[in-house]
């Protein structure tokens, strides 16, 4: 990766922090394990070369607060799963995580109608014991079975509870200023 690059990809993510770090309700969509917003070039492979934000998204005094500054190789888990979802859709470049609860669940419903993105469930009671219990196994796993049950990976997807596993929404797109407008629309309708 060469500076230019490496640039685009840290502007891409502070941009994105940007707009969330001024949006209060933002809060809303924040997990237990927090959110991290990625974004990678088009051909990348490897999760190390992922930017992130180093220490994902919090909140601080009711306002959605970095932990830390965009890095590359700031994620470990969605780095990983963006790497295994650009297997399937070499399109996206981007995620983040977002709370998974019956009112984000109601937000992001109402704004898969009114968009063209497409929805999708991970049945965590369906993962195989050898995957549930591997360190890093389970990722594969959950991006094969999206492709089974969908055809393709949808744009946002969730899973269901796991024993001592957090249920979250992923959305994935191209741009992480996109995925940020887009993750703040539902959360002003959460």
């Amino acid at each position: 990766m060469n500076q230019k690059q490496k640039r685009m990809l840290l502007g891409g993510v502070q941009e994105a922090l940007q707009e969330i770090e001024n949006t209060p309700s933002f809060t809303k969509l924040i997990p237990e394990v927090r959110t991290n917003i990625v974004y990678c070039l088009p051909d990348e492979t490897e999760p190390k070369n992922v930017c992130a934000v180093e220490g994902r998204i919090t909140v601080v005094d009711n306002q959605p607060k970095a932990a830390g500054r965009p890095k590359i190789g700031g994620s470990d888990h969605m780095a990983r799963a963006l790497i295994h979802i650009k297997k399937q859709r070499p399109e996206i470049q981007a995620g983040i995580n977002l709370r998974y609860n019956p009112k984000t669940t109601k937000a992001i419903k109402k704004h898969t109608e009114k968009t063209d993105t497409t929805i999708g469930e991970i049945d965590r009671k369906k993962e195989p014991e050898d995957r549930k219990k591997g360190k890093k196994k389970s990722m594969p796993w959950k991006i094969n079975y999206l492709k089974k049950k969908y055809g393709e990976i949808p744009d946002i997807f969730y899973e269901t509870p796991g024993l001592g596993k957090e249920p979250l929404y992923v959305y994935i797109g191209k741009d992480p200023l996109y995925l940020a407008r887009e993750a703040i629309k539902i959360a002003i309708k959460t």
